[in-house]
């Protein structure tokens, strides 16, 4: 009802719309350092999801601030994984092949680094895009193959897991300082509560989306050997490390989150 999530991000800092769970790639381009978060292979479980949280927020809630949003923490909106009108159980399976990945250059060079030919379509043209095969697979979360149909277009779900997706708890910070301390901490409260419990019920949705899938002739293809996928996009991760604003620190504090 607010527009997609780019005009619910420029709305919240504007004090227009109130707080909003944001994709993270999509606050790169005023909190430039989140785009850390999209680094492939960085997060590899829910348990260091949640460990993240509240060392990630420390650390970028200033850079937020500036940029007139308060942010709240972090959140897992499922894992990234490929969909794909053909079986593919190595990553020799997608070279040359046509992938439909989001509007960001890291994104773009990280399938291109796998031997992909990455395509930026916008999210609404992926279902028509695998239809009139103007892309052969794409990424994305198990809620969105259920609830999009995706598995009609793409019967094969592959469990890469690439990136985690991350949702980003961002609310408007000229309206945050008028409310009430109390009303705050309340607020603060409830959200880092809700947001520890969120990666099991998302593995619960997640776990009866993909059954319907199944019941409906979708193929699930396990990745055992994560190895050769890691190998093929580590020098995007060295060279964004680098590109992102305090990129290395920020690397070193999720891997070593606990």
């Amino acid at each position: 009802v607010l527009g997609g999530e780019s005009e619910s991000a420029e709305g919240i800092r504007l004090g227009s719309v109130q707080m909003g769970i944001i994709t993270s790639s999509v606050l790169t381009s005023w909190v430039p350092e989140v785009q850390v978060l999209d680094l492939p292979y960085l997060v590899n479980s829910d348990e260091q999801a949640v460990a993240i949280n509240q060392p990630l927020t420390d650390e970028l809630a200033p850079k937020f601030e500036d940029e007139g949003f308060h942010l709240m923490g972090f959140s897992v909106n499922g894992i990234r994984q490929l969909m794909s009108s053909t079986p593919i159980h190595s990553v020799d399976d997608i070279k040359g092949k046509k992938m439909r990945v989001i509007q960001s250059p890291l994104h773009v060079a990280m399938w291109k680094a796998a031997g992909a030919n990455p395509t930026p379509i916008p999210a609404p043209e992926i279902y028509n895009s695998m239809q009139t095969g103007v892309i052969d697979f794409f990424d994305n979360t198990a809620t969105n193959y259920l609830t999009n149909r995706f598995y009609e277009v793409a019967p094969y779900y592959v469990k890469t897991g690439h990136v985690y997706a991350m949702g980003t708890w961002v609310v408007s910070q000229s309206w945050w300082q008028r409310l009430p301390e109390e009303y705050q901490q309340e607020i603060t409260k409830a959200a880092n509560e809700v947001q520890e419990q969120l990666p099991a019920m998302r593995q619960q949705d997640d776990k009866a989306a993909l059954a319907k899938t199944v019941e409906d002739g979708a193929t699930i293809i396990e990745i055992d050997d994560k190895g050769p996928w890691k190998e093929a996009m580590q020098p995007v991760r060295e060279e964004y490390t680098k590109k992102i604003p305090n990129g290395k620190a920020l690397v070193s504090l999720i891997e070593n989150a606990d």
